[in-house]
């Protein structure tokens, strides 16, 4: 049985938007991807969204790649890939929220803007701790927190710092999440589990299927960021 080259499945890929064809790149390239990854978690941005990123870098490699240009496929990949350096140190700046502190970020968020709403107003200090049924002192320490001048990307709006909106995302968006995305998300985020290989274990998906998830899910806390 002859098994296509992976110039032969960017041709497929570029040709007709073969998704198997996209796939099967995606599996062959998985360890080169993740070497790369695996190169800026210390910058604690969230792995999830390194992920998206790379995935995203890989897809662009395989519209982009001319083979008359001389270089090999997998070598195009790895040369898009050197971008992930650029998105990285533009989120280097987002902490590793624990859970518990991004539910308190998001329900501080969503608390300030309804009684904004509602009041034409900010609330004061003593009205949020009254509505969040939070001691006064604790309110203060979130209000300072979250006006920490953290610098944010270019491409990111809104007033809030970037760790506010990364822990407001962490919080809401598990309402965005398909069940089995929310399996591997609560794996990812309250038990710490990384591998790939552990998370196939412990869900029963396919190692595929994991991928696929892990990909989607980054990408949607992309697009909320």
């Amino acid at each position: 049985m002859n098994v296509d080259t992976d110039e032969q499945l960017v041709a497929r890929w570029q040709r007709s938007r073969d998704m198997a064809a996209l796939d099967a790149l995606r599996t062959r390239l998985r360890p080169l991807i993740a070497s790369q990854v695996s190169k800026y978690r210390a910058n604690a941005v969230p792995q999830l969204l390194l992920e998206a990123e790379a995935d995203r870098l890989m897809v662009d490699a395989a519209g982009s790649y001319r083979p008359t240009a001389g270089a090999s496929f997998r070598t195009h990949v790895f040369t898009n890939l050197r971008h992930l350096n650029r998105f990285s140190a533009a989120r280097s700046n987002i902490a590793s929220i624990p859970e518990a502190r991004a539910q308190k970020i998001g329900l501080y968020n969503r608390v300030f803007e309804q009684m904004s709403s509602e009041k034409r107003r900010p609330p004061t200090t003593s009205e949020l701790a009254d509505e969040l049924m939070w001691p006064l002192n604790e309110v203060m320490t979130m209000q300072r927190s979250l006006r920490r001048d953290i610098p944010t990307p270019e491409h990111t709006p809104g007033a809030l710092n970037y760790e506010a909106r990364v822990g407001q995302v962490l919080a809401d968006i598990r309402h965005e999440l398909t069940p089995d995305e929310l399996r591997v998300f609560d794996l990812i985020n309250k038990r710490g589990i990384k591998k790939g290989q552990d998370i196939a274990r412990l869900t029963g998906f396919s190692a595929a299927k994991v991928s696929t998830l892990r990909t989607s899910i980054g990408r949607k806390m992309e697009r909320w960021l």
